[in-house]
């Protein structure tokens, strides 16, 4: 649920709902401190009488908006938002100009207290949905699912340029990486960040294999550093910083937030990042970590937030789950999401724009293969591939590799009769591109489980001889 403050015409009933919202998701805040907070609730000429203010909280508590949590009296009763109420009221707060906001330093506590596969920042919920909608190891790797990869490089490019401002629309952008074409009116710059993109995104992909060896890209100082280096390579006027850990301050844009700025320091918290992380068991959980302290550490010159996102697809891709594109998402909520942990310390928002973000990108890769190019087998050998799967079908033939198909394809084109006939007994339509009606696959399937039973009785059948 998405809600403006905004659009709350009564101000003092506005006034209340933003310092709930802004007040702790977990702890919430008591009456005393929300009206001391309030100043136009308590204004002597516009304010409201208390009765009034219970009034207005419950009618937040009725739409679903707070949650009034009962310590026996109205006194002792404090209010806890719902995140739809936390993100708008952090929109407002980031309305607001960043100078004039107190200033929030880093806060070690909020990596201090995560204790690795004790702590979570996804709720069991979310994880469970994820499970459900890509299970670890569903990802195969091959010659047809690394053409789908090439494809997801250009969308992630794309998204992540597109996350740091630089958009010159999503087809063109496919186009640029996929079809070589050029981009009118393309700023050097911006074809730099795209470019390095679609590079860190190779470097990821091509450097993790199923299953995964030694020496595969992983969660590690070197490898996040080398992430860093390719993304930032030629946008940086000291190219010396490439990978580097800062040893000077930086200011995040719209925000009020201080990073850590002593280098050693910097090191240090990089190194408890890097080391927690790599021991987080769950790949979901470990990569939601990665989008959440490695901007708020700010450990590089630039590029952090760009790190986090391809970083992200690290755990994920090592362990056989489909990569986050970020193809769908809104800059806004990732801002609001970012913003809460730099100022808030608090990641629940983050967590819901990476949920939905893996969610429509696993949608995004189902469409993809529905949609995919023709397998190169297919398009070698099609009259061949249609004798040998009539001939398996109708005649209970072998499947074999004619001597008409190069040797170096004999495997490739027999694993592509096995897959052929084996979607026709799932969907007799299949047969059709190959001249086999519904009567042929309904006697071939009959037969094929006739075997199947012959072979499960004969061990009883020898024994009792």
């Amino acid at each position: 649920m998405h809600i403006d403050l905004k659009h709350i015409t009564d101000l003092h009933k506005r006034e209340l709902a933003y310092h709930i919202g802004m007040a702790g998701a977990k702890e919430g805040i008591s009456i005393g401190e929300l009206m001391e907070k309030c100043s136009m609730v308590q204004d002597a000429d516009l304010g409201l009488e208390r009765t009034a203010v219970w009034r207005r909280l419950k009618q937040l508590s009725q739409e679903g908006l707070v949650q009034l949590i009962d310590a026996g009296s109205r006194r002792s009763a404090y209010y806890i938002p719902t995140d739809a109420l936390r993100r708008a009221a952090l929109h407002m707060h980031l309305s607001t100009d960043a100078q004039a906001r107190p200033r929030v330093a880093y806060d070690h506590g909020l990596l201090n207290s995560y204790i690795p596969n004790k702590t979570r920042y996804l709720r069991p919920d979310e994880l469970e949905g994820l499970r459900v909608a890509c299970a670890p190891g569903t990802l195969e790797r091959g010659e047809r699912q690394d053409r789908d990869m090439r494809r997801f490089m250009s969308d992630l490019s794309y998204a992540s340029s597109r996350l740091e401002g630089v958009d010159y629309g999503h087809l063109a952008t496919k186009s640029f990486f996929e079809e070589d074409t050029p981009i009118s009116n393309m700023a050097p710059v911006d074809r730099k960040v795209l470019m390095n993109h679609f590079q860190a995104a190779k470097f990821i992909i091509e450097g993790i294999r199923q299953p995964t060896r030694e020496g595969d890209v992983g969660i590690n100082e070197h490898d996040i550093r080398s992430i860093h280096a390719i993304l930032s390579s030629g946008l940086l006027t000291n190219p010396m910083h490439q990978g580097a850990m800062r040893s000077t301050a930086v200011k995040i844009g719209s925000s009020s937030y201080i990073p850590p700025v002593i280098p050693a320091e910097i090191k240090r918290l990089f190194g408890q990042v890097v080391q927690k992380a790599a021991q987080i068991k769950d790949p979901y959980e470990q990569s939601l970590f990665l989008l959440v302290h490695l901007p708020y550490l700010q450990p590089f010159y630039d590029c952090n937030k760009r790190v986090a996102r391809l970083c992200t697809n690290i755990p994920l891709l090592r362990n056989g789950i489909l990569p986050i594109s970020w193809l769908d998402v809104n800059k806004d909520d990732m801002e609001i999401g970012l913003a809460a942990v730099y100022e808030q310390r608090d990641p629940r928002i983050l967590a819901e724009v990476y949920v939905q973000a893996c969610h429509r990108s696993f949608e995004s890769f189902t469409i993809t293969r529905a949609a995919r190019d023709p397998d190169e087998i297919d398009l070698r050998y099609d009259n061949q591939l249609r004798q040998v799967i009539r001939s398996v079908v109708l005649e209970n033939g072998a499947v074999t590799a004619p001597s008409s198909v190069d040797r170096s394809d004999s495997a490739g084109f027999m694993d592509r009769v096995t897959e052929i006939v084996g979607a026709c007994l799932g969907n007799p339509f299949v047969g059709a591109a190959y001249g086999l009606r519904l009567p042929d696959i309904e006697r071939f399937a009959a037969a094929r489980e006739a075997e199947s039973s012959v072979s499960e009785e004969s061990p009883r059948v020898a024994e009792i001889h």
